[in-house]
């Protein structure tokens, strides 16, 4: 590994470990990565050195005496999974299990770009609510098919409104 790049691991893992969070919302399907902190040089360092993630700004309220939040966040998939492999060994123990908590049961997605396109299977019907279609056709390495896709969408409306009606 080259010795930059090693370097760089490092500087963000000591960062990670002092500033940032990890989490999965599992409302919203997604799990991120995220450091939060009023220094804008630190944050913008973050890109250069491992080139990943977008970085945001914002006022934390109308409180004059507050200052601007500076904030670098990750929600890809793969990416977050990649760059906790690497820094995982400079945890510390806490850190070290909530990575390992966020990241429990998840596999890697594969890359949209790559995905074969299909027609219609005929697996699904489009008024079905189940994700089992998309599922199948993800594992084949396929994008899933317009009545897989419409059966996920519904199935997806009926777990949030259950859900929301149970956690209101």
């Amino acid at each position: 590994m080259n010795k930059t790049i090693k370097n760089n691991i490092d500087w963000f893992a000591g960062l990670f470990e002092g500033e940032g969070c990890i989490y999965r919302n599992d409302r919203k399907r997604m799990l991120v990565m995220t450091i939060k902190m009023t220094d804008e040089d630190t944050v913008n360092n973050i890109i250069s050195a491992i080139g990943i993630g977008r970085t945001s700004n914002r006022l934390p309220d109308k409180n004059p005496n507050h200052q601007r939040i500076y904030e670098w966040n990750l929600t890809q998939r793969n990416q977050i999974m990649d760059l906790c492999q690497k820094i995982l060994p400079l945890m510390g123990k806490r850190r070290k299990n909530k990575i390992k908590m966020s990241l429990k049961g998840l596999n890697r997605l594969p890359d949209k770009r790559k995905l074969k396109i299909v027609k219609n299977c005929g697996l699904i019907k489009s008024t079905e609510a189940t994700s089992r279609g998309s599922k199948i056709h993800l594992k084949k390495g396929e994008k899933p098919c317009s009545n897989c896709a419409m059966a996920e969408r519904n199935y997806m409306r009926k777990w949030r409104k259950a859900f929301f009606k149970a956690n209101p």
